[in-house]
């Protein structure tokens, strides 16, 4: 393979989870944000081994011997907008590094997991986020 079809295929890894391998039983699991010409990497959301999580890691190429594909990320970006359809602009915030998006300054916040806040507002909040996963799971 050469240098080229390499960087191609580290490229198609951008916004996906990946898995960081240090050594046999040490690495990292995040989604990759960037990668340098020298093929350091920076992930965000990111966990080790040990569950110890960082909002943010680079890793230098002469630290881990190799990356594999983990899962697609939650499209958190996707369902952003979708909120955003229901409440007036500037009140719904996407904060990508905590892979969480913020409504009404934080009154309701939503994750993967799904919705943390109370009143009608979080209760349309959270029938927008379960068709929004139903539609995820029929794609």
């Amino acid at each position: 393979m050469s240098m080229r079809q390499y960087n191609t295929e580290l490229g198609l890894l951008i916004d996906k989870i990946v898995k960081v391998y240090l050594d046999d039983d040490k690495f990292f699991v995040g989604q990759l944000k960037g990668i340098s010409e020298d093929s350091n990497l920076i992930l965000i959301n990111v966990k080790n081994e040990k569950k110890k999580t960082f909002p943010k890691i680079l890793v230098k190429s002469s630290y881990y011997n190799y990356v594999s594909l983990e899962e697609e990320p939650f499209p958190m970006q996707a369902l952003a907008d979708r909120i955003a359809k229901i409440f007036s602009p500037g009140h719904v915030d996407l904060k990508e590094e905590q892979n969480v998006i913020s409504i009404l300054n934080g009154k309701i916040i939503v994750d993967e997991e799904g919705v943390r806040g109370s009143g009608p507002s979080a209760d349309r909040v959270r029938k927008i986020f379960e068709q929004f996963k139903m539609d995820l799971e029929g794609d």
